[in-house]
């Protein structure tokens, strides 16, 4: 209603009159002290006050907004659960922002609930953890990078520069990406079964673009992989995660120096995919042992005699 009364100037008590009389359709309740009204109630209020000017008695009006009122009357917009999912929009709009800069621990709650100024309990409505919360920004964070990028990239069939352009836009992607994993290996309150779900949901967008590339260096024709790609984009990305992390803990490594490593892994990658080096008959030879070394339990390794 303050919303309503803000885009018409006209007060609460006259659109209450409004609605009594049959002028304005009813609103949707939500709450016992709540409702929620449309646009459509905002334009026929202005269309009101325009016939009012020009002289018509409220049963003219009536006559006259006749159609309309039947239309907005008859429309079945469940306009809570519009509102609500608006409300989870932005929440989602401002966390996914905050986490891709200050990432997880600086990114709070009660700064999140303030710039958008609803309470804590709608907000833990949609969102029962902080973790839930940061798990769907990464994914909406993904989803803008890849809206925003990819079409960059179709008039490009190097996949070596493709490789580069979206490291480059990925470093927050994979800031994000690394916390993700290392969240849902300390959450306690989460079965294995539930973490490896919500990882692989999380990483679902980032493997299927990857995925995709390394499925177009494969010649038509090809004999099925030995291995598994979903398997190799994992392990491609594991790789650069521990390069980066390596990297960063001193002067001895570049900036550079991970994303020439990630680069040449991945052109050994797509070597090896498109025939250029013949890695799966050389794999051949080795699945004897592979089938021994997996089919016993590890062993553990004695310590050393004093």
């Amino acid at each position: 209603m303050s919303a309503l009364v803000a885009a018409t100037g006209v007060p609460s008590s006259t659109i209450h009159f409004y609605i009594r009389e049959g002028l304005l359709p009813r609103p949707q309740k939500k709450g016992a002290s709540r409702a929620l009204f449309t646009e459509d109630h905002a334009q026929l209020i202005r269309q009101i006050a325009e016939l009012k000017r020009a002289g018509l008695s409220l049963a003219e009006i009536r006559l006259q907004l006749d159609e309309e009122l039947a239309q907005v009357s008859a429309s079945k917009v469940d306009l809570a659960q519009e509102e609500n999912e608006q409300i989870h929009r932005a929440i989602l709009r401002v966390a996914t922002e905050k986490f891709a800069t200050k990432g997880y621990k600086d990114t709070h709650v009660a700064e999140i609930v303030r710039e958008l100024g609803i309470t804590s309990q709608v907000f833990y409505a949609h969102f029962p953890t902080k973790l839930q919360l940061f798990l769907e920004s990464f994914r909406t964070y993904l989803a803008w990078t890849v809206a925003f990028l990819e079409p960059t990239l179709t008039e490009s069939h190097d996949l070596g520069e493709r490789l580069l352009r979206r490291l480059s836009a990925n470093y927050r992607t994979d800031m994000m990406g690394s916390q993700v994993m290392a969240l849902l290996d300390a959450e306690t309150s989460l079965s294995e079964t539930e973490k490896h779900r919500l990882s692989d949901q999380a990483w679902e967008k980032v493997i299927r673009t990857i995925k995709s590339d390394l499925e177009s260096a494969r010649p038509p024709g090809s004999p099925p992989l030995p291995v598994s790609l979903d398997l190799l984009c994992y392990s491609l990305i594991g790789a650069h995660h521990s390069a980066t992390m390596r990297a960063s803990w001193d002067a001895q490594f570049s900036r550079e120096d991970p994303v020439r490593l990630h680069l040449w892994l991945w052109l050994a990658v797509i070597a090896a995919l498109s025939g250029e080096v013949g890695v799966d008959s050389r794999l051949a030879k080795y699945e004897r042992l592979i089938d021994e070394v997996t089919g016993r339990e590890p062993e553990i390794t004695p310590a050393p005699e004093e």
